[in-house]
């Protein structure tokens, strides 16, 4: 057999993966192949999401323990430890408002990496510590609950066994959700608490986590995602190596293993309708303002398809932003403080 030299076109990998995020969609998307019926899409959706977290919903209510109280202006402050679904402690702060003659609203804090819940609480603030996130929702009327994310704070663990709940196939992005719902059940345990005005805000790196929650546990009235506007898709679509790279970087800590085979951002932010729903992006340094955008636009699109579009508030601009803003305070006014 002859064998002929010829010259073969290069065609780099990334090229093959930017053709795809251009014409590939989910099994699941709900734009691209079930706006004609999004009642099975919610259910069928919502099931594989399930499954490819690894869900496992909690038999019994948390156990909690306080741990200390001292009094903040304008709230308690109150350091608690709430038993895990896994039998692991967390540890939070639950602010309750001064003057609290009646049950309350709710708001469970899911921080980014770079915080903590001590900044969430103003406890690390020399100057203005009622700037805060849960010192200001809690001087407006709400009780607010932060806890440690899995991996830090005061819930170390060895960086060497990160991966052992990713292989039991439960993404680590799904334990700090499931976290999420149970600080939910704590707060609703409460008496000076109105189960059914609790409502959710994520920031940064913790607002997948709280999306999650959100999709899986409607106990979350009202949900709100700060600053982590981004599809998966997007990420071999990025002009420059380093835009790549960030990306990269902040969609891994949230990525469930088989999830683009059925659905992308702005699918699991629709999961959450007929629950209202505040999507929330300023101004990032390392990202283009177009990315947020296209997701935001998605998102309003699928709320339109499914008749819901009056329950989803949409705030992307391209100046700095400190979260959660002014638009994300109203929006959980009208739906967590204001009669339903």
């Amino acid at each position: 057999m002859e064998y002929t030299l010829r010259h073969w076109h290069s065609y780099h990998e990334d090229e093959w993966w930017r053709q795809w995020a251009n014409a590939a969609s989910g099994e699941l998307s709900l734009l691209a192949a079930w706006h004609h019926d999004p009642e099975k899409w919610r259910r069928l959706l919502g099931e594989q999401v399930e499954k490819l977290l690894g869900w496992e919903q909690p038999s019994v209510q948390p156990q909690v323990e306080l741990l200390g109280q001292k009094d903040a202006p304008g709230f308690s402050l109150q350091k608690v430890a709430v038993e895990a679904d896994d039998g692991t402690w967390m540890t939070g702060y639950v602010c309750v408002p001064h003057d609290n003659q009646q049950p309350l609203p709710a708001v469970v804090l899911a921080h980014d990496a770079a915080s903590s819940k001590e900044a969430m609480v103003g406890l690390l603030t020399e100057h203005n510590p009622e700037k805060a996130p849960g010192s200001h929702l809690a001087a407006s009327g709400y009780v607010v609950c932060c806890m440690d994310p899995r991996g830090a704070g005061e819930r170390p663990r060895s960086s060497d066994i990160g991966d052992l709940w990713q292989w039991l196939g439960k993404p680590p992005v799904g334990r700090d959700a499931m976290d999420l719902v149970m600080a939910r059940k704590m707060l609703a345990e409460r008496p000076d608490v109105t189960e059914q005005r609790i409502g959710i805000v994520g920031m940064g790196s913790g607002g997948m986590a709280a999306l999650y929650a959100s999709i899986m546990d409607e106990g979350f009235r009202a949900t709100a995602i700060c600053g982590c506007l981004m599809r998966y898709r997007s990420l071999p679509l990025q002009a420059t190596v380093h835009q790549r790279r960030v990306l990269h970087e902040r969609l891994a800590n949230s990525a469930v293993p088989g999830l683009l085979a059925y659905a992308d951002f702005e699918d699991l932010a629709c999961l959450v309708a007929p629950r209202p729903l505040c999507v929330c992006q300023g101004a990032d340094a390392e990202l283009p303002h177009e990315l947020a955008t296209d997701v935001a636009s998605r998102i309003t699109e699928g709320f339109e398809v499914m008749g819901e579009k009056a329950k989803l508030t949409v705030e992307v601009t391209d100046q700095p932003v400190v979260y959660p803003t002014a638009e994300v305070l109203r929006f959980l006014d009208d739906w967590l403080l204001l009669p339903v």
